[in-house]
């Protein structure tokens, strides 16, 4: 396992890019019937794959999407239930979840792709590697949990939480209390909370629910499919973050064999938001070190597996 402390200086790094095309907004129906929002951004031959966290929406990239690099092709998916995607009762799994995900770029016509996941979104990816492990050419799991550990069951606060939802009043109490944890107070205003909150009320209840549920009962899985997963993947954790401590992303890198941890300081739960010019920077200069280069997706894994070293 190899651990890198990032400073603020990856700033200097990002700024010196050409900034990727504005982001602009779309919908697509799947195969399976359900209908997803996704943000784009960039025009270029490498497809990257964004996944939120739990309540949120594509609305959390919005800050660094503009700052990938321009050969990049960013779609920040809003999964099912969440932000602007349809609201289905049912299909809240993590496994469901990842088959979206799955379904999602076989609509956009993509075979593999670099895949970025925060929080909860970064527990369906290791879902989506352990399920579809050929279509991912890189990953990143930033400030999210170990697939690999058994879950730690529903607490009496998690199943509080979880009856909480309702009406739009009920439900942004619980945002209310459980934002501001979401990041360092240092790194945002007022202003980033009541933003946040708002893209919280936009959930539907049942996906509020069953996410959260899945989030602390969904079972391991199992040691040898996360093995079998051997694209590079970068696992991104901050001093300032409650959720996904170092101890996740220590289990998490045992548990795939190509991985590497990076570290963000002075930051929070959302280095996306917090941070967004080093956020940028470093899964830039990850992707850079792979070996990727822009070319069709379907010779990406070949490309990249050649290319980047055994950690």
């Amino acid at each position: 396992m190899r651990t890198i402390h990032t400073m603020v200086a990856v700033n200097l790094v990002a700024a010196s890019w050409m900034l990727a095309p504005g982001a602009h907004g779309a919908d697509i129906r799947l195969a399976n019937g359900i209908r997803l929002h996704y943000e784009t951004c960039g025009g270029g031959g490498i497809p990257v794959v964004l996944v939120h966290g739990y309540g949120m929406s594509s609305e959390v990239w919005k800050k660094a999407l503009p700052l990938f690099p321009p050969e990049y092709r960013c779609l920040a998916v809003d999964l099912r239930g969440f932000g602007r995607s349809a609201k289905p009762k049912s299909g809240y799994s993590c496994a469901v979840l990842a088959d979206d995900i799955a379904a999602f770029m076989d609509a956009m016509g993509i075979s593999n792709a670099v895949l970025i996941g925060h929080s909860f979104g970064g527990l369906v990816l290791q879902h989506f590697a352990a399920r579809h492990p050929a279509r991912v050419t890189a990953m990143v799991l930033a400030n999210t949990f170990a697939a690999s550990l058994p879950p730690k069951g529903l607490s009496p606060a998690v199943e509080q939480r979880i009856q909480g939802y309702g009406s739009a009043a009920q439900s942004r109490a619980i945002f209310a209390a459980a934002i501001p944890r979401y990041f360092d107070a240092t790194n945002v205003t007022t202003q980033d909370i009541e933003r946040f909150i708002a893209v919280g009320l936009q959930a539907g209840n049942p996906a509020l629910r069953e996410t959260l549920k899945a989030n602390y009962t969904t079972p391991a899985i199992p040691a040898p499919q996360l093995a079998a997963v051997r694209a590079p993947v970068l696992i991104l954790v901050t001093t300032h973050d409650p959720f996904g401590t170092f101890d996740q992303a220590s289990a998490m890198s045992d548990a795939l064999p190509n991985s590497r941890i990076q570290v963000l300081t002075r930051c929070g739960h959302s280095p996306m938001w917090e941070k967004p010019a080093a956020f940028a920077g470093t899964v830039a200069e990850f992707i850079k070190a792979s070996g990727l280069k822009e070319h069709s997706s379907q010779a990406m894994s070949t490309n990249i597996a050649s290319n980047f070293p055994a950690l």
